[in-house]
């Protein structure tokens, strides 16, 4: 019924559209082609390479980014009603890609057949498609993203000084989600008093430095975490522990009920991984806990959870590589210093329910890398308006000046990378292809959940009954793996 009566408001929202569209005539626009965009974080790079389009080109663009950290939906379907609809848009994987496909929206790029863009589009690998049935392809990828958490080299050498910062990093990324914890707990007492302290990781002992240095004296606690961005544990977090069940996010989108159920364990251990995160947390000025203060954006929001890392007050960040600018724009010095090491989660063996030989090991050193967003063709906009659009992705794609712009201004990884000849100039974008190349990658499975599932059920239950306080409980772990299944299973119905 819910899906139902969504294709049908989508449906009338195209027919409104088209109604507008051909009232108003292309010729009073004042544009040639607009670009939608639902990457924030670029919001001015962006509106500078659609003006170095122009430029080149003379076909004038327009160009809309959202806000930092915002839902981009709603502003979506705005503009898809409006007299105005944009050229371009973004569709978030294929948790969003029912509501535009259905309606009539995104051009199924596979019927593009000529041309320099058809050429493109057809190359797209098949694992990279935007696709719900493996024939179809409704869009061109932004870039490859990955996130894990982000932890400043010069950093961890002082905790560990003298050990050699890369032998230390290999020791983090292969250690168990036991030794994790046990070096979280360590850095946190070593925080409050600074000592020579063993700890094992990969089933090796090694000792934090006897005294602290001078990035370290600035720690008020282990983790940086955005209590406010419940996307940040509603979506990516739990997409950790999907990874224990599901190899992508087709299979997400197919699972039935038994499917679902089976994540039990998985969610188990992401509860138990997220309360020992925020159990340890970094605030502006000394250490900060659960309670409202965490869940308040003016504390914990994007901005200033990025601040507090940036300002080496904590050890770890749970980001991705989107958030090289925003860490960069605070601290220039520190951005060329980042590197990921894996989100752990305390899985059993018995947890794993996927068939292609993963295992708890592989799940714990490895992190998520995907494709997070898609720049759509409007299927409502008229051909030569789509041709433009066909034109503009292609250059984006393709030309010096836009794969300069993905790369150097954007922060982003090109789709089409070959990771064993490819750089970028910032470090979390390295960090990221070194995954790739060593075949340490998770999937994005949480885009195949129900589209509200993640970010605005389990989220929002996890950020107003479990964030405001101080301790959990096994009844607690128990409470929100429930919570996630039982909410899933209904949005099946």
């Amino acid at each position: 019924m819910k899906k139902s009566l969504i294709v049908l408001l989508v449906i009338l929202m195209a027919f409104s559209a088209t109604l507008f569209a051909q009232g108003s005539g292309e010729a009073d626009k004042g544009y040639d082609i607009y670009v939608y965009n639902s990457k924030g974080e670029n919001a001015a790079q962006f509106a500078a390479m659609c003006a170095a389009y122009e430029a080149e080109t003379g076909v004038v663009v327009k160009n809309f980014s959202i806000g930092s950290g915002q839902d981009h939906m709603e502003t979506l379907r705005s503009e898809m009603n409006s007299r105005e609809m944009p050229s371009v848009f973004s569709i978030q994987g294929i948790k969003e890609l029912a509501e535009w496909s259905q309606g009539g929206f995104a051009l199924d790029l596979t019927t593009v057949t000529t041309g320099d863009f058809g050429k493109m589009a057809a190359a797209i690998p098949q694992g990279l498609r935007l696709t719900s049935d493996g024939k179809t392809s409704y869009g061109i990828p932004y870039n490859v993203e990955g996130y894990g958490f982000i932890v400043d080299r010069d950093m961890l050498a002082e905790i560990f000084s003298p050990i050699p910062v890369d032998a230390v990093l290999a020791e983090i990324k292969a250690a168990s989600y036991e030794e994790w914890a046990a070096l979280v707990k360590a850095i946190d007492g070593w925080i409050a008093y600074p000592r020579a302290t063993a700890v094992k990781l990969n089933g090796n002992t090694h000792m934090l430095a006897a005294s602290k240095g001078k990035l370290s004296a600035n720690l008020t606690g282990v983790f940086a975490v955005m209590g406010a961005e419940k996307w940040t544990y509603g979506d990516h977090f739990i997409n950790v522990a999907l990874n224990a069940v599901f190899a992508n996010d087709i299979e997400a989108k197919n699972a039935d009920a038994a499917k679902v159920q089976s994540l039990k364990g998985a969610f188990m251990a992401y509860a138990k991984a997220l309360d020992l995160k925020t159990s340890y947390l970094a605030g502006a000025k000394g250490k900060a806990v659960r309670g409202q203060d965490f869940v308040s954006s003016s504390n914990y929001g994007y901005d200033q959870t990025v601040q507090i890392f940036a300002d080496s007050k904590a050890v770890f960040f749970k980001q991705g590589n989107w958030a090289f600018g925003n860490i960069e724009g605070v601290n220039k010095a520190q951005s060329a210093r980042l590197e990921f090491v894996p989100v752990k989660m305390p899985y059993q063996s018995q947890d794993v329910k996927r068939t292609d030989g993963t295992t708890v090991a592989k799940l714990n050193s490895s992190i998520p890398v995907f494709v997070p967003n898609y720049y759509a063709v409007n299927a409502r906009v008229s051909k030569d308006e789509q041709q433009k659009a066909f034109d503009f992705l292609y250059w984006m794609n393709n030309s010096e000046t836009g794969k300069k712009f993905i790369v150097e201004e954007f922060a982003f990884i090109p789709y089409n990378a070959d990771p064993n000849t490819t750089t970028v100039p910032n470090s979390l974008g390295n960090s990221i292809i070194g995954y790739i190349a060593s075949g340490n990658t998770l999937t994005a499975p949480y885009q195949g959940a129900p589209a509200s599932w993640s970010g605005d059920v389990v989220g929002l239950r996890v950020m107003e009954s479990y964030l405001t306080k101080r301790n959990w409980t096994t009844a607690d772990y128990e409470a929100i793996s429930d919570y996630a299944i039982q909410e899933w299973v209904a949005l099946l119905k």
